[in-house]
């Protein structure tokens, strides 16, 4: 997809510019909330990339150790920097009660676009120093 310098990705109807013009949330978090423990009281969902409206989904990337302000290069053009840290899972999840610990918080990222271009998948991210 075409992502929109100050914008986000063309046609997301998700976005929320200014600083939440695209997320980010690992494939291996996914994975983990696939799995997630459910009791029998609470709904049955199925939980994939797409599941959290995330407009990347990484791998082999600990969004954890990512600050606000880092600045990566995804594939060959586009540049984003990381606006925010953090989401709330949803109200029935069993990690979303005090004694539970969401990953959501720590593990889902918001970037603004500054330099537009166009992502597929497989494309490589990597920091990068101005």
């Amino acid at each position: 997809g075409k992502l929109i310098k100050d914008t986000g990705l063309e046609g997301d109807a998700y976005n929320k510019p200014p600083k939440r013009q695209i997320s980010l949330i690992s494939a291996e978090l996914i994975r983990e909330q696939a799995e997630c423990p459910r009791t029998g009281s609470e709904p049955e969902f199925i939980v994939n990339p797409g599941s959290f409206k995330e407009t990347l989904t990484t791998e082999g990337i600990d969004l954890s150790k990512i600050n606000i302000g880092d600045l990566f290069k995804i594939g060959n053009s586009v540049k984003i920097q990381i606006s925010e840290k953090g989401m709330t899972c949803w109200e029935f999840c069993p990690w979303n009660k005090p004694e539970g610990e969401c990953p959501l918080p720590k593990h889902f990222l918001f970037a603004q676009v500054i330099e537009s271009g166009t992502v597929k998948s497989g494309d490589s991210i990597s920091k990068y120093l101005i």
